[in-house]
């Protein structure tokens, strides 16, 4: 029994036969960046930091006072004015109601545009005279890295990144994190941006730098260095690859949710599907957690990487078979089962990701070639994701399916079936199918002589395997070998 030689490309066609029921289409931007995080979660109070400042307790009262005072605000031009003047207590007060003033983003390109702004505040956080100052100026540039590309620009061409090498050589964790969420937001800007600051930055350098009470902020900016296409090189983000994998192995709880799947967004952009970063994906253990996690998780991210294994070798992808990913698609594709998997699946980029992926040539003859494993659970799955589609696919949609090799595979499995131990439940369902491709060839052509997928069948033996089954072991599959026989008359 030979292999037909017309296998299809898996083309588009094909996406739309894992579904029959109408799936809502929402928007939704499925950007290459990850996104700023709104609230800096600091674990101090800035009160205890003015206490700790060397300096005499009546500055620290009268600095007190002003963060106490209600929200005010200040325009760009007249903080510039106090900032300047170096006078210790006008400078505070500006500095904290520049802050405030900034908690309405909408002030904050124009505030921005300030020429002499952006470096003022360079010039704080490397030389401010308290440390509450420091972490004020940090926190404006924060803000403001978060914005347009105008204002990210602006902040990179005064020197960000020195800047940030040199608090990174320091030990002031507070002021480290801000610094690391505004590398976080600029390399979330372009590729462009975040290849500048690989240049100057070692992952190892950052990582060195984490802290656990800090450690979702650095986890999204580590992920933010390693999306975007052109993926960075491998071996300078490898070691970042290595923490992303230990987050996702991580207990999953709603805590940890967000970074979870940062690390996973991240890993689906890394792994590109080369073979020997999907061995490092493998032996890294997180495969059959990142299954684990469909329903849970950063469903569009997780099918991204499963999208890169199967680009991989035939090994890689058999793993993940084995590792229940035909199950759980199954679980989420199936009518039955749909609601189950909540509403991850309705909106656009995940719908398009997951039909991409039961669209790919590799994952269709992996999924074929489950008919004769010796795994009786992952044959079953198979079956039952195979069978879905032709119920609810069209005849095109058959016809991607047969070229494929989906009906040499069909009768493989039914060929070995004395051979191997397989479940009757299976061979049943086997010609089930191969009843219901023909019909679907019949129905297209109208003359069962001319109907291809009937002519492939003969061609591939298949009425010489039907006529081992008249006389198998089990009634119920001799009896739909019979019916087999009857209707095509064989």
């Amino acid at each position: 029994m030979n292999l037909p030689l017309d296998g299809g490309g898996g083309e588009q066609q094909i996406i739309k036969i894992f579904f029959y029921s109408y799936i809502n289409k929402e928007n939704m931007k499925n950007s290459q960046k990850l996104g700023g995080i709104k609230k800096l979660q600091q674990n101090c109070n800035h009160e205890d930091l003015v206490q700790q400042e060397q300096i005499c307790q009546e500055l620290k009262d009268e600095i007190i006072q002003i963060l106490r005072m209600p929200q005010d605000h200040i325009s760009a031009k007249d903080a510039i004015i106090a900032l300047k003047s170096e006078n210790f207590i006008e400078s505070h007060r500006a500095i904290i109601k520049l802050q405030r003033t900034l908690s309405n983003f909408e002030q904050a390109e124009s505030i921005a545009q300030e020429n002499e702004l952006i470096p003022i505040l360079f010039h704080m956080i490397q030389f401010g005279s308290t440390y509450l100052i420091k972490l004020e100026a940090a926190q404006i540039v924060s803000i403001l890295a978060g914005g347009r590309s105008e204002i990210t620009r602006i902040i990179m061409q005064n020197g960000i990144l020195q800047l940030s090498l040199s608090v990174l050589d320091g030990n002031q964790s507070e002021l480290i994190m801000l610094i690391i969420t505004i590398l976080g937001k600029l390399a979330g800007e372009s590729v462009k941006y975040r290849d500048s600051i690989l240049q100057v930055f070692t992952m190892e350098k950052i990582i060195s730098k984490m802290e656990q009470k800090y450690k979702s902020i650095y986890i999204w900016c580590l992920a933010n260095l390693c999306i975007g296409r052109p993926s960075p090189r491998f071996d300078k983000v490898q070691l970042a690859f290595e923490i992303f994998a230990k987050v996702i192995m991580e207990e999953f709880n709603q805590q940890n949710l967000k970074m979870i799947n940062d690390a996973i967004w991240a890993l689906g952009y890394m792994i590109d599907g080369e073979p020997n970063r999907i061995t490092a994906l493998i032996n890294s253990g997180v495969v059959p957690q990142l299954i684990n996690l469909l329903p849970m998780g950063n469903f569009v991210s997780i099918l991204r990487i499963f999208e890169c294994i199967f680009y991989g070798t035939e090994e890689q992808i058999k793993y993940l078979l084995e590792c229940g990913f035909i199950a759980h698609i199954r679980m989420i594709v199936d009518p039955k089962s749909r609601e189950k998997s909540g509403d991850m699946i309705q909106t656009f980029a995940a719908t398009e990701t997951l039909f991409k992926v039961l669209s790919n040539q590799n994952f269709l003859i992996s999924l074929f070639r489950s008919l004769s494993d010796d795994n009786s659970n992952l044959r079953g799955d198979a079956l039952e994701v195979i069978g879905n589609a032709i119920q609810h696919g069209t005849n095109d949609d058959v016809n991607q399916l047969v070229k494929n090799g989906l009906i040499y595979y069909l009768l493989k499995m039914l060929d070995i079936a004395n051979e191997k131990e397989i479940v009757s439940i299976h061979l049943k369902k086997g010609l089930e199918m191969l009843i219901k491709i023909i019909r679907k060839g019949e129905i297209k052509v109208k003359d069962n002589k001319s109907n291809q997928f009937f002519t492939l069948f003969v061609q591939l033996d298949g009425i010489s395997i039907i006529q081992k089954l008249l006389s198998y072991k089990q009634d119920d599959v001799a009896k739909y070998a019979l019916i087999f026989k009857q209707e095509f008359a064989i």
